[in-house]
């Protein structure tokens, strides 16, 4: 926990925007895993996409996957990712895979019936219809030349469901991560449910990208230091090396689907959570002791 007075200096440096006073009302904010980045690419801007947020910075609603997916930087990340209403087309084809993580509602594809919080992973073979009513978040990826083989495969599939990923618990509780990972997929990008109330201070991720799909969010990010109003159904696009932060606004709750591509950044995920556990731990045997 930061003291009032480091709180202050935080605050005079932009890290709090309701300025040193609240800056001293807020000192219990802890520093928490980065929510976004990605692999180098030679001048990608970070992008902020979607209808909700500041109009300097955000563009026209996505399209629906079968039409494209979310805007992204002029040097594009590895993965497409985008938020859709239920019913979408994944446009797979060879060397390419995909998956489709569900928010809210119901799904069914490839004879699986996918519920909130379950995601499906794809590879190769032709499109796929996604069907059902509620709302998911898209991400597609497709290797690049050097990496394919052009030779035709069967589709093969895997299910992560809810109900099988460990909750991973971190900053006094206040953080919570599902890393709902398909150990099976070929392709080297993360994906995972991030949800929270505590801010992210400025930070970078080297070599990886990180794409935020904010389900929930009401608050202000910051890329490469610029701001913007980041609200419900906007993606965010992070390239590596590129400064971010997460100021959310005072009670409100950032619910996302967050990836990483290449993978790596979600280990620290594991690591909080097994300090937080241990750290609670050591209090239990304290508070047991007799004195």
């Amino acid at each position: 926990m930061k003291t009032c007075r480091t709180a202050s200096l935080v605050a005079s440096g932009a890290f709090f925007a309701l300025g040193a006073a609240s800056a001293c009302r807020e000192s219990a904010r802890v520093d928490v895993p980065p929510v976004t980045v990605a692999r180098p690419t030679a001048s990608a801007d970070p992008v902020l996409s979607g209808p909700a947020g500041d109009a300097s910075l955000a563009t026209a609603p996505p399209a629906p996957i079968d039409a494209g997916a979310a805007p992204v930087p002029a040097h594009p990340p590895p993965v497409e990712v985008a938020i859709a209403d239920l019913p979408v087309k994944l446009p797979l084809t060879t060397c390419s895979d995909a998956a489709v993580a569900v928010v809210e509602g119901t799904a069914t594809a490839l004879g699986e019936t996918l519920k909130a919080g379950d995601v499906l992973y794809v590879q190769e073979g032709d499109a796929v219809e996604v069907k059902g009513k509620g709302v998911v978040v898209t991400a597609f990826h497709r290797s690049a030349g050097e990496t394919c083989s052009q030779k035709k495969l069967a589709q093969a599939k895997q299910v992560v469901r809810l109900s099988t990923t460990p909750e991973l618990t971190w900053a006094k509780g206040t953080m919570h991560a599902r890393l709902q990972l398909g150990e099976k997929q070929r392709s080297d990008y993360y994906l995972g449910r991030l949800e929270g109330q505590a801010s992210v201070a400025e930070h970078v991720h080297k070599g990886t990208w990180e794409i935020l799909a904010a389900v929930e969010a009401s608050g202000t990010f910051l890329l490469d230091g610029r701001e913007s109003r980041l609200g419900p159904r906007q993606v965010v696009f992070v390239p590596p090396d590129t400064k971010h932060e997460w100021r959310p606004d005072p009670g409100s709750k950032l619910v996302a689907i967050q990836i990483y591509s290449p993978r790596g950044p979600e280990q620290r995920f594991l690591a909080l959570a097994a300090a937080e556990k241990d750290a609670g731990a050591d209090a239990s045997r304290d508070k047991s002791v007799i004195h």
